[in-house]
């Protein structure tokens, strides 16, 4: 995830299908390809969860590859049909953060695929601009993961015992950072990139990560060749409101904002938003009775 990637090696390789097909018959010429940025690793899981499906006919939101992240980019399909905007989008994949943030500030392209906290971006890229809330203040709860093995960080079972674990995350993730520091972690990582954080627990540098619930029967989490579990009982909940970003050096962005805010309102008020992230593991009531920290 930290290889160097040309802005063409990715227009070329990184595209999924398109967000909608063609315009109608009659409907004005399509102006040029508009981009959504994404993780590479979720556009990943999001093509091996969508197949040869339409994006805009799934009201099931569960199954193989389904999580937090993939939910978001079905979400973003449909609230922008919701919301009437009928241009095609394609994806980007991006190995980091930043350099996401630098392709949607830059104008390169349009949105994000996935939420952010909106602390994370205020003040940080004054080219970026926030949809409406995709996760509200309260909604966002994560357990800590460790391996299977490591029966210190299981035999947690309040906050004093996590305090001796040595956790890892990353210190631009403002809400992440902060929820550690404010429950007293003193034994914090600074690690740039997610997808290495599993393989560092692998190799014993540390003991725990924070990550959303899965789907899972055991809510276990596998990334690449590591699984994980979270320590049972316990849940933490992060302060903060969830947006996709949207850049403010596309021509279209109040375009494209106006459509996704009328969107997600409309599904928000049918539910889907609830019951994506509930079928995708995020709101889990296998987790309901947790302590929350």
């Amino acid at each position: 995830m930290n290889r160097r990637q040309s802005l063409r090696r990715l227009l070329q390789a990184a595209c999924l299908p398109a967000l909608y097909s063609a315009a109608p018959v009659g409907a004005e010429p399509e102006r040029e390809t508009l981009f959504s940025a994404g993780p590479a690793d979720v556009l990943a899981d999001f093509q091996r969860f969508l197949g040869s499906r339409d994006p805009l006919s799934i009201t099931d939101f569960g199954g193989p590859h389904s999580r937090r992240d993939v939910a978001e980019v079905l979400l973003l399909h449909q609230a922008l049909h919701a919301g009437g905007w009928t241009q095609s989008l394609h994806f980007l994949n991006m190995p980091t953060g930043e350099r996401l943030l630098r392709e949607i500030g830059s104008g390169r392209a349009i949105c994000s695929a996935t939420s952010y906290w909106s602390e994370d971006i205020i003040g940080a890229e004054s080219n970026l601009s926030l949809s409406s809330p995709v996760l509200n203040q309260g909604e966002f709860e994560v357990g800590l993961y460790t391996l299977p093995s490591n029966r210190q960080a299981l035999a947690a079972k309040n906050l004093e015992d996590l305090q001796g674990l040595r956790v890892l995350s990353n210190r631009n993730w403002v809400v992440d950072w902060r929820t550690l520091d404010r429950l007293g972690f003193e034994r914090r990582q600074h690690v740039t990139n997610w997808e290495l954080m599993p393989k560092m627990l692998a190799a014993g540098r540390a003991d725990c990560l924070l990550a959303p619930f899965q789907p899972t029967a055991d809510l276990s989490l596998k990334v690449g060749e590591v699984s994980m579990v979270p320590i049972p009982g316990i849940k933490i909940g992060m302060q903060g409101t969830r947006h996709y970003l949207i850049s403010r050096q596309d021509p279209r962005q109040q375009e494209l904002k106006t459509a996704l805010d009328a969107g997600l309102q409309l599904l928000r008020q049918q539910g889907r938003i609830r019951k994506a992230y509930t079928q995708s593991g995020f709101f889990n009531p296998k987790v309901s009775q947790w302590q929350r920290l």
